[in-house]
């Protein structure tokens, strides 16, 4: 009853926890629809505002320009053409503002809503309206200054005829006097004291020129004093400041699209405050340098294989092979001509073996065994690099086998390579297991640099080591050991090359297929082997360890790439 209930409460619970999700994954997929859609609708409208402000700013623009070049023109018109374009101006904006009302009646004003087309029409008309009245005032300025001008024309003009009254006034009351002077000199007494009668003639022409004078005088005093209130007149006049060019205020302009900016600003704080905003633009920012990072990490791969494939290996097929030692014995034989899990290796009083730790499987007690801390003493990193420290150093008073085996792997087979006196074997010491020598004569090492050689710089291997005999040379390949003459030209996989007699040629072969190569499915280069006599060794199949995957096989690949070049 209890196990049922427990069913069935998990059961419930199960299918509770998914409702749950499912509920929690449809929310939140409406929610994001919803933002999305939120998104776009902004986007969109934005780019409509964008587009209308950049239309109506265009529009003032050409709108500004036509005033601009009338308000040039009238510049130098007369009082009556200004007057006549002030009429047509404000029949213009009469005209305009009945156009606005029925643009205004078409749709609700802008405030939070789409923009759409009369809008802009309303907006364009408002513009028009605003440089109208612009135009209007700037023409009334022009003709309050015309006609402050021929004001001051007029009064000066009439300073200018008070001034000749005036003049003329005092030129005529001269002309008296001197008229006067010269009756009074020709008849002094006559003129000054009536001698003769009073009603004579010289006297009666005195006392006319004396009252002319007089009457001259006078209004010569009224001419000045008109003069004088004429000339404070003229003076009164303060001179008009310069007229600014016509353009529309700058705070004009900002009222009249003041709606739409303000629309504008809404948007893209709404914008602002959109996750998906927020999470695609810094997306958008880096989304140029991640293409073209990818691209390059997809392309440039590719490149260099094509320039190693179609340039540099056949260019290093066509250089000479490499001979290290051409005069050496081509000797070499695989004990039982074949490899075993475990081998049996014989130990007699006059030899040793120097066997790695992990690769002894049994042993006999009759045996002395201590040991060797390196393979070969001149080559210490050599040795430390290869794994060959630490030996386990066998001697026998009496023939004793003992059997080597890779215990720790279980893909491994080991092989007895027998090498002859007056032979050598080319080899990496990473494959070496153990080594069967002479008692107190170890075997003998060789280095060969090879700097000028491409197959080396193509290979990363510039060094190479020869294991001089007689020895036998207890090596360890993944699914076998085998040995081969190489006749006239063999190639084989250069991730599977053990060994070679040196006194081959060895060169470099690119591999068949440039798609296999660029798939990783096949090494760029094949080891090639050439000579009449001599042998190679390789194993089975490379390592099952090179084809790890994970940050293991690059820091695998970096060391084994290194310990290539010193011939480890």
């Amino acid at each position: 009853m209890i196990a049922l209930a427990a069913t069935i409460f998990r059961f419930l619970l199960r299918h509770l926890v998914a409702f749950v999700l499912i509920c929690a994954v449809l929310l939140f997929g409406k929610w994001a629809w919803a933002e999305w859609q939120a998104h776009q609708s902004s986007q969109a409208e934005l780019a409509q505002l964008t587009a209308a402000n950049d239309r109506i700013a265009r529009d003032l623009n050409t709108l500004t320009t036509a005033s601009q070049g009338r308000m040039a023109t009238l510049a130098s018109a007369s009082l009556d053409t200004l007057t006549a374009r002030i009429d047509t101006v404000d029949q213009e904006t009469r005209r305009k503002q009945l156009e606005r009302q029925k643009a205004s009646a078409i749709g609700p004003v802008l405030k939070g809503q789409p923009i759409v087309a009369h809008q802009w029409d309303g907006m364009r008309l408002d513009a028009e309206i605003y440089l109208l009245n612009a135009e209007r005032r700037h023409l009334q300025e022009l003709r309050l200054r015309l006609q402050a001008t021929q004001s001051a024309q007029a009064r000066r003009a009439e300073l200018e005829r008070l001034r000749l009254v005036h003049q003329g006034l005092y030129t005529q009351w001269q002309a008296a006097q001197r008229e006067r002077e010269a009756l009074e000199q020709s008849h002094p007494v006559a003129c000054r004291l009536g001698i003769g009668g009073i009603g004579s003639t010289e006297y009666r022409q005195c006392e006319q020129l004396r009252a002319m004078q007089a009457q001259l005088l006078a209004e010569n005093q009224r001419a000045a004093e008109d003069y004088q209130r004429q000339h404070a007149l003229a003076q009164a006049i303060q001179p008009l400041p310069p007229l600014e060019a016509f353009a529309p205020r700058q705070s004009d302009i900002d009222a009249l699209l003041g709606p739409l900016r303000e629309r504008q600003t809404a948007l893209q704080n709404l914008r602002a405050g959109n996750w998906f905003v927020r999470l695609s633009q810094p997306l958008r920012d880096i989304f140029p340098a991640a293409l073209l990072i990818l691209l390059g990490v997809i392309f440039t791969p590719l490149a260099l294989k094509a320039l190693f494939y179609f340039v540099l290996a056949p260019l290093a097929a066509r250089r000479p092979p490499v001979r290290l030692l051409p005069d050496s014995l081509g000797e070499l034989a695989l004990e039982s001509h074949l490899s075993a899990v475990s081998r049996e290796v014989t130990v007699d009083p006059t030899h040793e073996l120097l066997l790695h730790p992990d690769f002894l499987q049994s042993a006999s007690i009759a045996g002395h065994t201590d040991t060797c801390w390196l393979l070969n003493r001149r080559f210490p990193l050599t040795s430390l690099a290869s794994g060959m420290v630490a030996l386990t150093r066998i001697r026998t008073t009496a023939p004793a086998t003992y059997v080597v085996s890779a215990t720790q792997d279980a893909h491994s087979e080991i092989g007895v390579l027998v090498l002859p006196a007056g032979a050598a074997l080319v080899m990496q010491p990473h494959n070496l297991v153990g080594v069967l020598q002479q008692r107190g004569v170890p075997v003998r090492i060789t280095s060969h640099w090879r700097l000028g050689s491409l197959h080396a710089w193509l290979t990363l291997q510039l060094r190479y080591l020869a294991f001089h005999g007689p020895a036998q040379l207890i090596v360890q390949g993944c699914r076998g050991v085998r040995v081969e003459p190489a006749h006239t030209g063999r190639s084989v996989s250069q991730a599977a090359t053990i060994a070679f007699n040196a006194n081959l040629g060895y060169s470099t072969r690119r591999c068949e297929t440039f798609i296999a190569y660029v798939r990783g499915k096949q090494a760029l280069l094949n080891d090639s082997f050439q000579g009449d006599k001599g042998f190679y060794v390789y194993e089975e199949m490379p390592h099952s360890s090179q084809h790890d995957g994970g940050p293991a096989r690059w820091f695998q690949g970096l060391a084994d790439s290194v310990l290539k070049v010193f011939g480890i």
